[in-house]
């Protein structure tokens, strides 16, 4: 009887491919491993097993996959990268700084590397000088040279529709589709014909809820950058508003080659400058970008009331008494993702622990399996002597379970100095204090300015010592808890936050500004409340002469 032959090792390196291709991810890392024990192209399989393990966020299994070949080969450079990217989820900034840099070093015009160290650097050291001329020299070597001088043809009336076009990777379950969905449901059709240019292919119900409040959706996901701007001029967009910024899913080399009269950032990343010079505006507030915080960014600042909404998520119920009153350990939270939490942070909160031993830690990672995530954050846990029979670590949970964790936590922890923005808003729907860092980045600042805004800046601390001292009064305080249960959802529903159709006038109002600005050839209006009739007025006498003489 004859037997069929063993697959050879370059066979089953192509079927991980293939699966790889299909998105079967188990299936490919088989594969792949069964490779390993007969082939010969050892460091290829290596690579590919650590790229997929990068993929599926198992950080501990890639920075131990990619450490083993940089020690078959030192000057491996995809592993060099992937040990960056490993090290900087893991927490290990100072190693993922050193890591990016020899990588850029290498392959000094390997764009995503040049980012990357940008993206490193500035959560590792958030010195806004030097995050400006990290994204700065991207921008001048990778964007600013697409730029593209075709003149525009647009209608120049002050005061018509305008032609609104939204730029996003997140047009699905994301926390920008929360901040947008209000938007969309309330922009006024006799001032803003608006577009979205989704470039993700992941759709789900969010998407398919958001379709239906714009006017004009376009899959852009399958196009390439040239082929979006051709679409975006031909719909002569007048103000282009991007919402992704240097995340997945970007198109920043469309703005790059000038789609739009007027180009703008927005939400997507607040973390600094987008280093592009053909970005025209930043659209900020005064919490998250102070007076003088103009220097750090090649945006000009444009200062809206309130930079966003929020829409909580549905299936949010409220306990009225937190859980330390009802028979349960007083328990913190920390509902960040864990890439956010710096040795600095998890210490402090180890202080807090120390004196209240009756305390435990929720800790949750942006791993999708409790293993993985007890995996990845465990040996950091050790290293800097925290309790680990009192932390309780949670993996990825969908978005119904995350808004219950006001059931089992207390107390919330916004992490520092990267601190907590959608994330903030959640845990305050939950009814839960939470306790920040006072700053002045836009980074580090999210949360301070939130509870700023909403007059509970009693939970904002200037250094360590009152950042402890602030948790350790809630825990001693539980009246406290119960007092802001009862009043936190209807603070919310009061604040600029949640005035949807407040938020969405002043949003139409900077684009008509920014329009102006446009027409009047300089930055005239850079906040919301500044008056504008009169240049209203004499741009529509100037328009209409000109128009009637066209006639």
């Amino acid at each position: 009887m004859s037997q069929q032959p063993s697959p050879t090792s370059e066979e089953l390196f192509q079927a991980g491919l293939d699966a790889e291709a299909a998105h079967n991810d188990l299936e490919a890392l088989y594969k792949f491993t069964a490779a390993l024990e007969l082939g010969s192209n050892q460091i290829a399989i290596w690579l590919k097993i650590g790229n997929l393990f990068l993929r599926t966020m198992k950080y501990q299994q890639a920075a131990e996959t990619m450490e083993f070949v940089v020690g078959m080969e030192p000057g491996n450079l995809q592993a060099i990268y992937g040990l960056a990217i490993s090290y900087f989820y893991l927490g290990r900034l100072e190693e993922a700084c050193a890591f990016i840099d020899h990588a850029v070093e290498m392959q000094p015009d390997n764009s995503s590397f040049v980012l990357d160290r940008a993206n490193i650097h500035s959560i590792a050291r958030p010195d806004p000088q030097k995050k400006l001329a990290l994204y700065r020299e991207w921008g001048q070597r990778f964007a600013d040279p697409l730029v593209n001088s075709r003149p525009f043809h647009h209608d120049r009336a002050p005061d018509r529709i305008l032609r609104i076009g939204y730029v996003s990777g997140d047009m699905r379950d994301h926390a920008v589709a929360y901040f947008m969905e209000p938007v969309f449901a309330h922009h006024d059709p006799k001032q803003v014909d608006v577009h979205v240019f989704s470039t993700s292919k992941q759709q789900d119900a969010t998407t398919k809820r958001l379709k239906i409040l714009v006017p004009h959706w376009h899959d852009v996901s399958q196009i390439t950058d040239d082929a979006l701007y051709q679409l975006i001029r031909k719909e002569k967009i007048d103000v282009l508003i991007d919402l992704s910024g240097h995340t997945q899913g970007h198109r920043l080399y469309v703005f790059a080659r000038r789609a739009a009269p007027v180009q703008v950032t927005w939400l997507g990343y607040i973390g600094s400058t987008l280093g592009m010079k053909e970005m025209d505006y930043r659209l900020t507030d005064w919490g998250m970008d102070p007076f003088g915080n103009e220097q750090f960014y090649l945006e000009k600042l444009f200062r809206l009331h309130c930079m966003a909404s929020y829409i909580p998520p549905a299936n949010a119920p409220l306990e009225a008494a937190p859980p330390m009153l009802r028979g349960n350990p007083p328990t913190l939270g920390s509902l960040n993702s864990s890439r956010k939490l710096t040795d600095q942070t998890l210490l402090v909160w180890k202080r807090i622990l120390e004196a209240r031993p009756d305390v435990q830690l929720l800790l949750h990672v942006q791993e999708t399996t409790i293993d993985d995530a007890v995996h990845t954050i465990e040996p950091r846990l050790v290293e800097l002597g925290l309790p680990l029979d009192r932390i309780i670590v949670s993996p990825i949970v969908s978005m119904e379970e995350f808004m219950s964790r006001g059931d089992i936590v207390d107390i919330a922890l916004d992490s520092f100095p990267i601190s907590g923005g959608t994330t903030t808003l959640h845990s305050l729907w939950m009814g839960l204090p939470i306790v920040a860092m006072n700053a002045t980045d836009a980074v580090s600042a999210s949360t301070s300015t939130i509870l700023r805004g909403l007059g509970l800046e009693q939970w904002i601390a200037d250094d360590e010592e009152a950042y402890i001292a602030k948790v350790l009064h809630l825990l001693d305080h539980p009246e406290l808890l119960t007092e802001f249960r009862s009043r936190a959802r209807p603070l919310l529903q009061k604040s600029l936050l949640m005035d949807y159709a407040g938020r969405c006038r002043d949003l139409e109002t900077s684009y008509r500004q920014l329009w102006l600005n446009y027409l009047l050839g300089k930055a005239k209006f850079l906040m919301v409340q500044a008056p504008y009739a009169n240049d209203l007025q004499q741009l529509r006498a100037a328009h209409e002469p000109s128009q009637g003489q066209s006639k």
